[in-house]
């Protein structure tokens, strides 16, 4: 799974946008965000500038898979 397929799943499931932010841009804050950094990718939650889950996977797919089981899981 990529970023392009994590979005459309999570669209299709009518999971609001305002929950994550897969594409580096825009707000950071307050929502599960996605990052590739340092050859890994970076899954994180900030709160408040805070990371409060700060994980690195070895593949997009990983990342994408945690993202997914975590906004599941609460929504």
């Amino acid at each position: 799974m990529d970023r392009s397929e994590l979005k459309n799943i999570l669209k299709n499931k009518n999971i609001p946008a305002y929950e994550y932010n897969l594409d580096e841009a825009g707000r950071d804050d307050e929502r599960l965000c996605l990052k590739f950094t340092d050859g890994k990718w970076n899954v994180y939650f900030s709160e408040r500038g805070v990371k409060t889950t700060n994980l690195f996977f070895a593949s997009e797919d990983e990342a994408c898979k945690y993202i997914l089981h975590e906004i599941e899981s609460y929504n």
